[in-house]
């Protein structure tokens, strides 16, 4: 069975990048461009892995990620970070809110793979 990927981001242009990159390689991937409806998706199909941006309208990547590892059905899922918040202060964030792995952009598409392999 393929593994879920869900991508949680605002930039319709990463969504589609990321999915052209995935799908051929038998990943099943979902996507939603703000945290609660990514939160609701979660909850609805519970994926192997989330792929979550930090600067999101609405509800931000580090509140999505603490509301993640506040419910007992969604805080085992992974959760890998692809921000372009860049600074240790920000890593250190993302990491401290609950996520497994932070991935700068831009990233390298096999990097991103591998990251989920890893975690999936």
């Amino acid at each position: 069975m393929a593994k879920k990927v869900l991508i949680i981001e605002d930039y319709p242009a990463t969504v589609e990048m990321i999915i052209a990159y995935l799908e051929p390689q038998g990943y099943a991937v979902d996507f939603a461009f703000d945290g609660q409806s990514g939160l609701d998706k979660m909850a609805a199909s519970k994926p192997d892995v989330v792929l979550l941006d930090i600067m999101m309208p609405g509800m931000s990547g580090l509140e999505v990620c603490k509301k993640m590892k506040a419910d007992p059905k969604l805080a085992k899922i992974p959760i890998i970070v692809v921000s372009a918040k860049v600074t240790s202060d920000d890593i250190k964030a993302g990491l401290s809110a609950g996520a497994d792995e932070y991935l700068v952009k831009p990233f390298d598409m096999k990097q991103l793979t591998d990251t989920i392999k890893k975690r999936a």
